[in-house]
């Protein structure tokens, strides 16, 4: 009972000597903002090396609506993501299902509408498409992914592999609102291949980014108590 309150005084000595003064963490939406130079211009660098598509076939309505509606869910998911790294502030699992739910039924539902309003591209034209805008959403999206992906891993996340599956989808979302406007095949099967499944590789190297954050975290606690 003697040694008690030399053994306190040494423990605040420690902590006292590891305490440092942090700069306060920025609001999610705020910190989105950070990345918003990356974001706009990934986003028009379609329009630097493409044509738009013939919007006149599907209506002005159906082009530009459903666009701005995928580029809100595609900020809530980004959203989302960034709370993630605020303990005792992170979201529900509810919510989360819903905005994702919500975010792939606007993406196939849009498309399919136009589809039905201008079918273009059989399977044999889908495939053959496939693999370009495959590869455009995705380089569309990488930087996007990388960005926010970043700020999140600067904070303390409780679900490393969600949040990076929220980063992906996030930014595969806005990559497709992008494309949507330059793609001219409405085909089911493309836009399944070309576009939900680039979407859906984002969200998965996301979660793959967030495993790797996990083993890094787990690596350094090792070491710290080695």
């Amino acid at each position: 009972m003697n040694e008690r309150p030399a053994e306190l005084q040494s423990l605040r000595a420690i902590i006292g000597d590891e305490l440092k003064p942090v700069r306060p963490l920025a609001a999610p939406w705020v910190r989105l903002l950070y990345i918003a130079p990356i974001a706009v211009a990934a986003m028009i660098m379609p329009y630097l090396y493409h044509q738009i598509r013939d919007l006149g076939t599907i209506g002005m309505l159906l082009a530009w609506v459903p666009i701005a509606i995928q580029l809100l869910l595609a900020h809530g998911l980004l959203f989302l993501a960034l709370r993630e790294g605020i303990p005792g502030w992170r979201p529900s699992q509810r919510a989360i299902g819903a905005l994702c739910l919500a975010a792939f039924t606007i993406q196939i539902v849009v498309n399919y509408l136009i589809f039905l309003r201008a079918p273009m591209g059989g399977l044999g034209a889908s495939f053959s498409m496939w693999m370009a805008c495959f590869r455009t959403e995705t380089l569309i999206g990488v930087p996007i992914l990388l960005g926010i992906a970043w700020l999140v891993s600067r904070t303390l996340p409780q679900r490393p592999m969600l949040a990076g599956f929220l980063v992906g989808t996030g930014a595969g979302m806005a990559a497709d609102s992008s494309w949507r406007l330059f793609c001219p095949y409405s085909a089911p099967t493309h836009v399944l291949l070309g576009h939900t499944g680039g979407i859906l590789i984002l969200g998965l190297t996301g979660f793959l980014l967030g495993y790797l954050w996990t083993l890094h975290a787990r690596r350094e606690e090792l070491g710290r108590t080695a």
